[in-house]
């Protein structure tokens, strides 16, 4: 299964020192290279992205990253308007199926 088809993934960010700090988010596949993602608790903060480094992998909703799966680099970024929308609207499709 491709990570655009997960429900949930394990986001990595990483601390000013280098920390990695994992996170389980819901996941929505936007196009073939982007994944849209958000936190019921808000956890992500623009802080938590001072770095748009990140790694993300399948996992479940208690963030335990499925046996055998690794983590992929990626680049994240805070989104807003429009973007923040398409993620809400195709999330919203998702979970209505």
């Amino acid at each position: 299964m491709a990570l655009g088809d997960e429900k949930y993934i394990s986001l990595t960010t990483f601390r000013r020192d280098g920390t990695a700090v994992a996170t389980p988010v819901w996941a929505v596949k936007l196009d073939d290279e982007r994944i849209g993602f958000w936190t019921s608790s808000g956890r992500e903060r623009p802080s938590d992205l001072r770095t748009p480094r990140v790694t993300v992998s399948p996992c479940d909703a208690r963030g335990r990253v499925r046996a055998g799966a690794e983590a992929v680099d990626a680049t994240a970024r805070l989104v807003t308007g429009a973007e923040l929308e398409e993620s809400a609207s195709r999330s919203s499709r998702s979970t209505a199926s």
